[in-house]
């Protein structure tokens, strides 16, 4: 799994957002606001989005985000993952 990272200006309160890529990447948008260990928490976030398949549910996204902060980060999760870092 390829996943491209860039971090650029959002809206305040974003901390990160994610985009489905035609050729299956992902390309995870960072809030160039945030310090370094937030901007580190949004990324592992939006790929706990990703694992989980969250882009092909019918959940509403509230819903997927309470379930998602609630469970827990192991960053071992993160094996066989390529990612890419831009900054825009």
């Amino acid at each position: 799994m390829n996943i491209n990272i860039l971090i650029a200006p959002l809206e305040r309160g974003v901390n990160a957002l994610t985009k489905e890529n035609c050729d299956g990447s992902y390309t995870i948008l960072v809030n160039n606001n945030l310090c370094e260990e937030k901007a580190h928490k949004a990324i592992l976030h939006e790929v706990f989005h990703i694992k989980n398949d969250d882009f092909s549910k019918f959940e509403h996204v509230s819903l997927l985000e309470r379930m998602l902060h609630e469970s827990n980060y192991l960053e071992d999760e993160l094996e066989g993952i390529n990612f890419y870092y831009h900054v825009v």
